[in-house]
C-alpha cells in the first residue's frame, strides 16, 4: 500500500514538472515569437464600401490594427479621426480597407477653402472649367464627381489668318561642286516623319492631357431641397448658376488650356478609367484620309 502511494506521489510530482516545462517553453516560444513580430500601429479604415464623392461621416470609419512598415506613412492614424470626419472620397475605398492620405481631398464642411487641398499637390493649380461655353462638349454636370479623371481633347477647324504676308525664306544656292554624300541620304523613317510633321497643321485634334486631370469639384449644382419641420421643402433650387468643373492641372497647362478655351473650335471632355502617360501624336484630317483608305482597302478586299 504505501508503495503504491509513493508512486501515485512520484507520477503527480513528475506530471506537475512536464506541465511545467510545457507551459515555461510555450511562453518563451510566445516571448520570441512577439520580440520577432514587426510593431502594430492603429489606423483608420473603411467601416463600408465608399464611393468617389461620398463625404465621410464619424460612423463610416473605424479602427484597425496594422503592422508598421515602410508604407505606414500613407496610412490615416486612428486618432485623426476628427479630422477625416466630413472628408470627400477621392478614391473608391472598399470595406475593411485602411484609409490613404491622397484618398481624401478636402474637408467637405462649409467654410472650408476649395485651395486648400493644393497643400497635397505643390505644383498644381485649379483650373475652372465652364460646361456652358459655347465651344465645350461635355456630359451632364451631374455626371462628374470630385475624384473622376477626364481627359479634354483639342480640335482645331482652321489656322487663324496671319496678319502680314510672311517673306518666303530664301532657296539655298548649292555650289557645282557640292557632292551629297551616301550617308547623309535620310532614311524611309525620316522620310515618313517628315512628312508627317508636314501634316501638322489643322484640321486636327490633340489631347491635351493624356494622363488625364483630376475633377475636384463641381460647382453649380442645383442644391437639394431642404425640409422643414411639417416636412415641406422650401429651399430655392439655383438651376440658374454656372455649372463648372475644377480640375487639378499642372501650373505650366494653365496657359495652354486657356487659350484652348479661347480659340479651340471644339473642347470635348471625356471620362476615363486610366490616363497614358506618353503625350499622344494629334490626329489630322489627313491622318483620317489615310486611316479612311486603309479600312476600305481593308474591307474590299474581304480579308477580315
Amino acid at each position: 500500500m504505501l508503495k503504491r502511494i509513493a508512486s501515485t506521489g512520484v507520477n503527480l510530482v513528475v506530471l506537475g514538472v512536464s506541465v511545467a516545462i510545457f507551459l515555461a517553453a510555450f511562453l518563451a516560444l510566445n516571448a520570441l515569437g512577439a520580440a520577432q513580430r514587426p510593431p502594430t500601429l492603429s489606423v483608420l479604415s473603411a467601416a463600408r464600401d465608399l464611393n468617389i464623392g461620398d463625404v465621410i461621416g464619424a460612423e463610416d470609419v473605424v479602427a484597425r490594427t496594422v503592422f508598421q512598415d515602410d508604407l505606414a506613412a500613407l496610412y490615416i492614424p486612428a486618432e485623426e479621426v476628427a479630422a477625416v470626419a466630413g472628408g470627400v472620397v477621392a478614391q473608391p475605398i472598399y470595406s475593411g480597407q485602411p484609409l490613404l492620405r491622397l484618398a481624401i481631398l478636402a474637408r467637405a464642411a462649409e467654410g472650408t477653402r476649395l485651395s486648400a487641398v493644393l497643400a497635397q499637390y505643390p505644383g498644381y493649380s485649379l483650373f475652372p472649367l465652364p460646361l456652358d461655353a459655347m465651344n465645350l462638349v461635355a456630359p451632364d454636370a451631374g455626371a462628374f464627381l470630385p475624384g473622376d479623371l477626364v481627359g479634354i481633347t483639342l480640335v482645331i477647324a482652321s489656322r487663324p489668318q496671319q496678319l502680314t504676308t510672311p517673306t518666303p525664306a530664301a532657296t539655298p544656292v548649292l555650289s557645282p561642286d557640292f557632292v551629297l554624300q551616301p550617308g547623309l541620304m535620310p532614311s524611309a523613317e525620316d522620310e515618313a516623319q517628315a512628312e508627317a510633321l508636314t501634316r501638322a497643321h489643322p484640321p486636327l485634334a490633340k489631347d491635351l492631357f493624356p494622363m488625364g486631370v483630376r475633377v475636384m469639384a463641381v460647382q453649380g449644382l442645383p442644391a437639394a431641397p431642404a425640409e422643414e419641420a411639417d416636412g415641406s421643402s422650401s429651399a430655392y433650387l439655383a438651376y440658374d448658376q454656372p455649372k463648372m468643373l475644377i480640375l487639378l492641372i499642372p501650373n505650366e497647362a494653365r496657359e495652354v488650356l486657356s487659350l484652348a478655351l479661347q480659340q479651340g473650335d471644339r473642347l470635348v471632355v471625356s471620362l476615363m478609367a486610366r490616363g497614358d502617360e506618353s503625350p499622344t501624336a494629334g490626329f489630322t484630317y489627313w491622318d483620317f484620309e489615310d486611316l479612311f483608305q486603309a479600312d476600305r482597302k481593308d474591307a474590299l478586299s474581304g480579308d477580315r
